[in-house]
């Protein structure tokens, strides 16, 4: 029996104004209902309106955008007839938010512990001196190790997995009454986005909690939420128990988003892609990287014993062949693409491109044919794109720093890269704050793209993209791999994903290589316990 309504949305409209004059609505007349103890997933494709309406039930929208009709209450009372202080006072306690980007949660300047103990001081009226045991053990909670060193660091010194399972304890720290997530495991590796679900699944029972949760992870909705919308165009197009939703899908768009979803293959289907007469484009030979420099006394003394991230990693690709790197969050991933990209330098070991031609360590160094041939493409595209730059602006400085274009030339490439992302030529003139999570991804990956890379860094790249998207992404990696020999080194949270495009899998653990071979050795018949761990936790688009 359903419990009492917490949030209620009816025939909410959300819109903006165009510079003629006129009122285009992203959200038409929604309809959504969560109440105590029950979770809602909102899917739908990147722009489809599942954030904006997520934020809604905040009584939050982003800039330019207002609320055109209908209305929105929380626990009875109206969002949108509140006054800052009143929203201010249910924001963060009653009414906690995990965003898509933990960066936007947490304070570059302050160290974890400050913050999560500032969120309970204010929130949860705790002393002072109660708080640090509160906060290691929400820390705890999200599955991180060493919390008391965790406690130390600032949020630039966590991967990006570790940063979104803080801002998943500062959301939970004021013992919210309804919790909306939006896309709250976009970074988090499978083992780890299991522990979490089944978290927040169980908290939700426990508090008697209401969830409103936005993915485009079909099998995220289906470990955790008891009830499905689906959105197309800023409008429900179904809304049904998930048993429905996810195993016979009434409308048209939700089988079309239940079939992209990928699943992981059986072996006999996986095809061999190697090139056996390419030549060496990429050799790692017993890569140890730090993020700890050494200090004067440790120069001074000799000492060389600093902890290492990553530790003994070696490999070598052809050209046109893809390394899948898989791993929990924290393993190392991450850290080995900043190296190849010249951001962070060896400790130890040497990177090597075709020919054997030796990478400078630092990127400072490196030529303009160097920089060209290796493109990193960002798990996060807020850290990745200017704000203040237009798609055209973004776009146009690669093609004017490798290939000097520039006038018509450069606009008709710009557009057709865009395409190529499912982007119309219209988003040339928009900035990265007037398009969603997914279609900011999609510009990011045009922009390593206008380079025409030899080599790109892919750094979980469709981790935020709807499943049709990420599907058409995916196509477009495979061409331009038979197309140009293009050689990828894909960091993904998804075994589904990467089983698609590699060749070679490394699994790391702890900044070590556990296991290594070829993708149908690997998911044929993995050696290692931690590998096969990772395969066992992988989730299907199905009910819990």
């Amino acid at each position: 029996m359903a419990g009492k309504a917490i949030i209620e949305v009816r025939d909410l409209s959300v819109g903006f104004t165009t510079r003629a004059g006129d009122t285009l609505n992203v959200l038409k007349g929604v309809d959504l209902t969560v109440c105590a103890g029950e979770t809602v997933g909102i899917v739908g494709e990147s722009g489809s309106g599942k954030s904006t309406l997520a934020l809604a039930t905040m009584g939050f929208l982003k800039p330019g955008l207002r609320k055109t009709g209908g209305h929105v209450q929380f626990d009875g009372q109206d969002v949108f007839a509140m006054s800052p202080q009143q929203l201010e006072d249910i924001r963060g306690g009653k009414l906690g938010l995990i965003p898509q980007n933990s960066g936007q949660a947490l304070t570059p300047t302050m160290r974890i512990g400050a913050q999560l103990c500032e969120s309970l001081t204010l929130h949860c009226n705790l002393e002072k001196e109660a708080c640090a045991p509160r906060a290691e053990d929400l820390l705890s909670q999200v599955r991180l190790r060493d919390v008391k060193a965790i406690m130390r660091r600032f949020p630039h010194e966590l991967s990006g997995g570790q940063q979104q399972r803080v801002a998943i304890a500062m959301a939970l720290a004021g013992e919210p009454e309804a919790l909306v997530l939006d896309e709250p495991t976009t970074g988090l590796d499978v083992t780890t986005q299991i522990h979490i679900l089944d978290l927040l699944r169980d908290l939700a029972v426990e508090r008697n909690m209401a969830m409103v949760m936005v993915s485009h992870d079909l099998g995220v909705i289906g470990r955790c939420c008891q009830t499905v919308t689906v959105m197309l165009s800023g409008e429900v197009v179904q809304n049904a128990p998930s048993q429905q939703v996810l195993c016979k899908p009434e409308h048209p768009y939700a089988k079309q988003l239940l079939d992209a979803t990928p699943r992981l293959m059986p072996v006999a289907q996986m095809t061999n892609r190697l090139d056996a007469e390419a030549s060496e484009a990429l050799c790692l030979q017993n890569l140890a990287l730090s993020y700890r420099q050494q200090g004067f006394w440790e120069r001074t003394l000799g000492k060389a014993d600093l902890p290492l991230t990553v530790d003994g990693v070696s490999v070598s690709l052809k050209q046109g062949e893809t390394l899948g790197l898989v791993g929990e969050s924290g393993s190392g991933k991450s850290t080995i693409l900043k190296a190849i990209a010249g951001i962070l330098p060896p400790r130890d070991g040497a990177i090597t491109v075709a020919g054997g031609h030796a990478l400078p360590e630092r990127i400072d160094q490196r030529s303009p044919t160097e920089l060209r041939r290796i493109q990193l493409i960002f798990q996060n595209p807020d850290q990745a794109l200017n704000p203040r730059h237009t798609a055209l602006g973004i776009l146009s400085q690669p093609l004017q720093l490798y290939f000097g274009m520039k006038g018509n030339a450069l606009r008709d490439r710009a557009v057709e890269l865009l395409e190529r992302m499912r982007l119309s030529a219209d988003y040339l003139d928009r900035f990265p704050g007037q398009m969603s999570g997914g279609e900011k991804q999609r510009l990011a990956i045009a922009r390593a793209f206008a380079a025409e890379p030899e080599i790109v860094l892919c750094d979980e790249v469709t981790s935020a993209l709807d499943v049709s998207v990420q599907a058409s992404v995916m196509d477009l990696l495979q061409d331009l791999k038979r197309e140009k020999k293009t050689t990828y080194v894909f960091v993904s949270h998804d075994l589904a994903v990467v089983q698609q495009l590699a060749d070679q899998i490394v699994v790391l653990k702890q900044g070590r290589v556990c296991e290594q071979g070829s993708a149908r050795e690997v998911y044929g018949n993995p050696q290692d316990e931690y590998t096969q761990k990772l395969f066992d936790a992988v989730l299907e688009p199905e009910p819990g």
